[in-house]
Parts: C-alpha cells; structure tokens; sequence
C-alpha cells in the first residue's frame, strides 16, 4: 500500500470520525458559567493551556474557560497527520 493511500485513508477516517464527534457530542468538554457584561471583544481571546495527556486544549474568550473535548483533538490530529502523509507520498512518487 502506497503513502499516499495511507494518508488519504488517515485523512477521511480522522475527518469523518472529527465530524461525526462534533455532531454527536459537541466540541466542548467543560465550560465556566460566569455572567458576562455585554458583547466580548475579539481580543479577549488567548489560549490558557494545552496538556499532553489526555490531549485538552482549554482557552478563554476573555470571561469563560473552555476546555475542548479530547477524542475532538486526536480526530483532528490524525485527519492532519494524514494530509502530510499523503503529501509526502506524493512527492516521492514525482
């Protein structure tokens, strides 16, 4: 089997199994409820953490801390894993 088919087949399965997860359940793991005080600002978002195991990404959008689901993350991660794999395999077969 070929890279490219490698990576592509990564690509569809992360991409797929990544929709069907934010359909499903929902990108959002964990949320503060703070009552905010009129419209928050673009600028009021920053990344707060990335922890490594389990993969969790948790930011603000400048009144609430939001923590992304995992199994989110891991679909997205082999979806783009898949991409480079694939673009790798293409470049080698040129």
């Amino acid at each position: 089997m070929s890279l490219r088919r490698v990576g592509a087949t990564a690509f569809g399965a992360g991409l797929l199994v990544c929709a069907v997860l934010l359909v499903a359940v929902g990108p959002i793991a964990a949320s503060t409820d703070a009552a905010c005080s009129g419209p928050l600002p673009l600028t009021g978002y920053r990344l707060l953490g990335v922890q490594s195991w389990p993969p969790t990404l948790t930011y603000t959008d400048g009144c609430n801390a939001i923590t992304l689901r995992p199994s989110v993350l891991w679909s997205g991660v082999v979806a783009a894993g898949g991409l480079l794999l694939a673009a790798v395999g293409q470049a080698l077969a040129e």
